[in-house]
């Protein structure tokens, strides 16, 4: 059986409709959805196929004239990443590739900037100031506001090197980019170490700790998240470009569509529910407890890859071999199990995450820190490129109202 040809239940079906049962049988009782024999007489089951194409089309997506397609929706040329089966690709290189080697990200960042620059190019940045009110509030205010606030403060005290257009441009980034680990600490108390790397800089942000060991980790998620081809943050950073915004209030629009809990934030709901499961003696129990109250479960699926995410799965693996001790970590493993036999479903990036910080002992919601930090660099070269396009992007609406 092939991947379009392959079957889902009625709760399989549901779940990745993202709809209640009921309405997966209004689907079918309008002629909106194929339903065919289950198991037992009882039973129906729904091709994957038309899952996808039903899904899409309730998004506003039109159909492809591809058999073999199951992504469509709005098309930006772009050159910076392309996403492939067995992973994204920075610029022709493969990204999962990147980060098992070891790659720094600020490598990655020149990467996808396409300069001439390398990691001693943010060697001696000099920060952005950091206002006394942002420092003041740290320990209080979530992470995602702390780099708002970070970014309409550098668009208020440096708005010429923030234009897109601006020699500069890439300086100014770099020196935003050493900054964002600064303005999200929470201790005061201690100065960053000298010359170190942002994985090992946001690493000592979120912790205090300077471990090479453990920031190698950290770098592994940063190259991996810095960039995914056009998600909704970076068509909000290329919307805002193509308008002739600056840099700060590109990223600043970016930064904002991240922080919802269906993008951004979605890595500490994948949290959250690997902490609610461990109040139950095994993880079926907490699943079946779980879709009783809840359509869909954060961290899980992809449209994007027909295996599973692969920076999941290196993410996952990665945070087993550095700590297995870790009772979160290890019912998350069990988690990913449990629904991939049931449910059919592969963990995705933001589980991923929630398992790094797992195993590095991270506070809440670092993994969204961590994938904020790096889709900085995403985002300014979506900028950049939709910059030098010229033009406004300027979609059309497909009026459906009042006659």
């Amino acid at each position: 059986m092939t991947e379009s040809e392959k079957l889902l239940t009625g709760t399989q079906a549901a779940e990745f409709l993202g709809v209640k049962p009921a309405t997966l049988y209004a689907y079918v009782s309008r002629g909106m959805l194929d339903s065919v024999p289950g198991l037992t007489a009882r039973q129906r089951s729904y091709r994957l196929s038309d899952l996808i194409r039903l899904r899409q089309s309730n998004r506003g997506y039109k159909a492809s004239d591809s058999e073999d397609s199951t992504w469509t929706g709005p098309v930006i040329k772009s050159a910076i990443t392309e996403i492939r089966d067995d992973g994204h690709y920075y610029r022709g290189v493969s990204a999962i590739e990147l980060a098992k080697n070891g790659t720094a990200f600020e490598d990655v960042a020149e990467l996808l900037w396409e300069t001439n620059g390398d990691i001693e190019s943010w060697q001696g940045q000099e920060p952005l100031p950091i206002p006394a009110h942002l420092a003041d509030a740290a320990a209080e205010v979530d992470s995602l506001d702390l780099l708002k606030g970070l970014l309409v403060s550098a668009e208020m005290s440096d708005p010429v090197p923030g234009r897109l257009t601006a020699d500069s441009i890439f300086e100014t980034a770099r020196r935003l980019i050493v900054t964002m680990p600064r303005a999200i600490v929470t201790d005061r108390g201690q100065d960053f170490p000298a010359t170190t790397s942002i994985a090992e800089n946001v690493l000592f942000a979120l912790t205090g700790d300077s471990s090479k060991e453990k920031a190698s980790l950290v770098n592994c998620a940063l190259v991996l998240c810095a960039d995914h081809e056009l998600n909704a943050s970076a068509l909000a950073a290329r919307i805002a470009a193509s308008c002739d915004a600056s840099l700060y209030s590109c990223l600043l629009s970016a930064l904002s569509t991240f922080s919802g809990t269906s993008h951004g934030s979605a890595s500490r709901r994948a949290e959250d529910i690997v902490g609610s499961s461990l109040k139950f003696d095994t993880t079926r129990a907490w699943l079946n407890d779980y879709l009783r109250k809840f359509e869909h479960i954060p961290g899980f699926g992809t449209e994007l890859y027909s295996g599973g995410d692969p920076r999941a799965r290196l993410l996952i693996e990665m945070a087993h071999s550095a700590s297995d001790r870790d009772p979160r970590l290890a019912r998350l493993e069990e988690i990913v199990a449990c629904i991939r036999e049931l449910l059919g479903l592969e963990p995705n990036l933001d589980f991923g995450l929630a398992a790094m910080s797992y195993a590095l002992h991270l506070p809440p919601g670092s993994g969204t820190t961590i994938f904020a930090v790096s889709r900085t660099a995403g985002w300014i070269a979506h900028a950049a490129e939709q910059r030098s396009y010229g033009g406004s992007i300027r979609p059309r609406a497909r009026y459906i109202g009042k006659a």
